[in-house]
């Protein structure tokens, strides 16, 4: 979604700042990531003590990754698309099929949403946690819904920017 586009629906510059946020923190949490993993692997190979429990870290902390990035790589069109309908539909029609698309993502994902919420407090009530050094799951799998939730939110604002905008012309798409 180019700049413009999204700067003309309300709510945008929330959502920008909101998923520009979330990213620096899924950058430090993918930092903070390489650093458990160097320092493990020199612990273990270089002074033969491994780190107790780095394992499950790791897993966790991938999670923060993954889910802290979701929304602002949707928000800045990061995520890989395969164009195939535009062959069959033609450009005049492909605005209003990503739109739709863009909709019934949105629907998906916030049913993921709440299913993952769901499951975090099955996890709370369950007490699940990690295998050797017991970190609860409920704090990662809330963190999930709430990345779904993100990204089923910025699906709708570009929904909503592609109802509201002027079709492109080919200058705008070769921008």
């Amino acid at each position: 979604m180019s700049e413009e586009s999204r700067a003309a629906l309300p709510g945008t510059g929330v959502a920008d700042w909101t998923t520009r946020l979330l990213a620096y923190a899924a950058g430090a949490a993918l930092l903070w990531l390489m650093l458990l993993t160097v320092v493990a692997v020199v612990m273990r190979y270089v002074f033969n003590a491994p780190i107790l429990g780095a394992q499950d870290i790791s897993e966790l902390s991938l999670a923060v990754v993954v889910f802290m990035g979701i929304p602002y790589c949707g928000w800045t069109g990061g995520h890989v698309a395969v164009d195939l309908i535009s062959t069959v539909v033609g450009e005049s029609r492909l605005r209003y099929t990503d739109t739709l698309m863009r909709f019934l993502g949105a629907a998906l994902f916030a049913v993921v949403a709440w299913q993952a919420m769901g499951q975090g407090f099955d996890a709370v009530e369950y007490g699940e946690a990690s295998n050797l050094v017991e970190i609860p799951h409920y704090p990662f799998v809330f963190l999930m819904s709430v990345g779904w939730l993100l990204f089923a939110l910025v699906l709708l604002l570009q929904a909503a920017a592609g109802i509201f905008r002027a079709p492109q012309t080919p200058q705008e798409k070769a921008e």
